[in-house]
């Protein structure tokens, strides 16, 4: 009589494993609650003849920005001091933001603002830092 009850509990364990597995894949993926901004088509802008290619995202993140006097959008990481150390910006005092929300159990993507604080001037960087895309 013991070994169908026994059976029957480590069938109800695994499925309460498979359940609990399928729960922390789903969370680590994220919920989809956090998306980003806008989904919109790039923007071109133009600095010494080159042309670059920016997100209109990041100019939109550059608005609401300015909107909120720096202050980062709920759900997003920014105000953090930047401190140029490779020098590919002029001389000046930054600060960064994250282009996209962060998405609880995800690495922060390369993308980044970056504005300098007494000019306004605003950068947009999709590598990290490597390049830097003029947006005003």
């Amino acid at each position: 009589m013991p070994f169908p009850l026994i059976r029957r509990f480590s069938q109800c364990l695994v499925a309460a494993l498979l359940l609990g597995l399928v729960v922390c894949a789903w969370l680590s993926a994220g919920t989809g609650l956090a998306e980003p901004l806008i989904q919109s088509p790039p923007a071109v802008t133009q600095d010494h003849g080159a042309v670059s290619v920016a997100p209109l995202k990041a100019q939109d993140l550059l608005k609401h920005l300015q909107q909120r006097d720096g202050a980062p959008l709920p759900g997003y990481i920014g105000g953090r001091d930047f401190q140029n150390r490779e020098r590919r910006l002029p001389r000046g005092r930054y600060r960064e933001y994250d282009v996209n929300p962060k998405i609880r159990g995800r690495s922060r993507d390369a993308e980044r603002l970056v504005i300098e604080q007494r000019t306004g001037k605003a950068y947009y960087t999709g590598d990290h830092y490597r390049t830097f895309t003029p947006l005003n």
